[in-house]
């Protein structure tokens, strides 16, 4: 996860004593470097970021062993420790060497593999990647820096020292001749709807990854439940600590894995599919990350309390305050669902209904609305099958000036008493949508094209061009009569809910 403020803090990183093999694992591992062609089995889906940022093939790697603590420095550097943060090596009394994190990766297998066991059975799991190591001209006292930051002396512990803590040793430092490191990184730019839908996209991208965890199937379940959230609230979601059960209940429901978020699989393989670093990204989510550190418990219910909870940032969520917004993310992120679920099911279940359709859903009491069709969302009324009140007059005009002929292949079906053809609404008279029932808001279609257009599979260009949602190709051109005007707002509707850009 990358350090959002474009400011570095600080980690203080013991090396080890001979009793751990700290020398030899430094030595093998941060100055010799390791070849990840030798670990590529055991990175997994890591395996691609780490070879673009080592194009000679050579890492750098450090790790360190989990703690059973909650919010002890060890715990607290652990959590909170970012891509671009300094890391300041310790040994004898002092600082030794300094690198920059390039990667953050939790990888027993990798772990085991690079530096193999202490004597507890315990390895380095908790590891990162770092940049050029620099050993320092000569080593700095540690003494006068760790009493400036409040610590004790010796350093005992893994230690994470804020970006503001760390400003107030750079003198101490410059004193001993370290010399200040520019950031490599850069604070993040405003939150867009493109930055937004970009990062979406790389959730789908990882979900269809050939080794990716099948637990991994929890994050575009996740993501949408918070949009749902989002679009049940009105842009204003209820507070996380009443929101963890309903979450689970829905992660119980559509997650077909056997794996459950435990102790021991740090709240399931979700970290473990190369997809933690996309969630947790401080520039999108606020993750609570209270599953990073085992804590020993045999009772499921608090095992199940470890999921974590994602929740958008809140450039985010005003972003997806607004329902064609939702509706793109929608698409954009139905095809990471996993396909063995009813997915109209589960977009319901997490207060999304209506969003797979153009049609929308309707509201519990519907209010009747008049044949000639009103200004405005289209009236309702209350019938025994909850079906609107749709103009008939409004419908039969579009069939009418069209010849019952389809506006995107120009079939016009003959039954024995006529012709057939249907009438579609573009931006749907239910729920998201709550369209107009105006003669710019219907097209006249065969059974086959509403059923595509209502179910988001093809959408009109700007150019009235119609096109596969998935691929983009071009199927045919809109046919347009001169008395029969087609909204381009309602057309911009339907395309952003199929999860396309104007």
């Amino acid at each position: 996860m990358e350090n959002a403020s474009g400011v570095a803090q600080l980690i203080l990183q013991l090396r080890g004593g001979a009793n751990i093999r700290g020398p030899q694992n430094y030595a093998h591992s941060v100055e010799h470097g390791i070849r990840l062609g030798d670990v590529a089995a055991e990175l997994g889906p890591d395996l691609a970021a780490l070879t673009a940022l080592y194009p000679d093939g050579v890492a750098r790697f450090w790790g360190s062993t989990p703690t059973n603590q909650m919010n002890n420095y060890k715990a607290r550097a652990l959590r909170d420790r970012r891509v671009g943060d300094d890391v300041l090596f310790y040994a004898d009394t002092a600082f030794f060497a300094r690198a920059r994190i390039l990667h953050l990766l939790h990888n027993p297998a990798a772990a085991k593999r690079i530096w193999g066991t202490d004597d507890d059975g315990r390895t380095w799991e908790h590891m990162m990647a770092l940049g050029d190591v620099e050993r320092l001209e000569r080593p700095v006292p540690a003494a006068p820096i760790l009493r400036r930051l409040g610590l004790s002396v010796p350093l005992r512990s893994l230690t994470l020292a804020t970006a503001a803590d760390y400003a107030t040793i750079q003198p101490l430092l410059a004193a001993a001749g370290v010399t200040p490191r520019e950031p490599t990184f850069t604070a993040p730019r405003k939150m867009t709807r493109k930055r937004l839908f970009k990062a979406l996209k790389r959730v789908v991208d990882a979900c269809h990854g050939q080794d990716v965890d099948p637990s991994a199937r929890r994050l575009p379940l996740t993501v949408l439940w918070n949009i749902g959230q989002i679009a049940s609230a009105d842009g204003h979601p209820a507070e996380p600590q009443h929101l963890r059960s309903d979450l689970e209940s829905i992660l119980q429901r559509y997650d077909a894995t056997d794996s459950r978020p435990g102790d021991a699989e740090l709240s399931g393989k979700l970290r473990d599919s190369g997809l933690w670093e996309i969630a947790s990204s401080s520039e999108l989510w606020e993750v609570d990350r209270s599953g990073l550190h085992g804590r020993q418990r045999s009772d499921r219910r608090a095992m199940d309390a470890d999921v974590p909870l994602i929740g958008f940032a809140s450039a985010v969520t005003a972003l997806l305050g607004d329902p064609e917004t939702q509706g793109r993310a929608v698409a954009v992120l139905s095809p990471a669902l996993p396909v063995d679920i009813d997915k109209a099911a589960f977009l319901a279940d997490v207060g999304l209904a209506g969003y797979d359709s153009a049609s929308g859903v309707l509201d519990a009491e519907e209010v009747a609305g008049s044949e000639a069709g009103d200004q405005g969302p289209a009236r309702r009324k209350t019938v025994q099958i909850e079906r609107i009140v749709r103009s008939s007059a409004v419908a039969e005009e579009v069939k009418r000036l069209h010849g019952h002929r389809c506006q995107i292949c120009d079939t016009r079906l003959a039954t024995r008493f006529g012709f057939y053809s249907e009438a579609a609404h573009i931006k749907g008279l239910g729920r998201p949508h709550v369209g107009s029932d105006q003669i710019d808001n219907v097209l006249c279609l065969c059974p086959n094209h509403h059923v595509q257009f209502d179910a988001f599979a093809i959408f009109i260009d700007s150019d009235l061009v119609v096109r596969w949602a998935v691929s983009g190709e071009k199927i045919g051109k809109l046919r347009l009569h001169p008395k029969h005007p087609i909204g381009v707002d309602n057309l911009q509707h339907h395309r952003r809910f199929c999860g396309k850009a104007d």
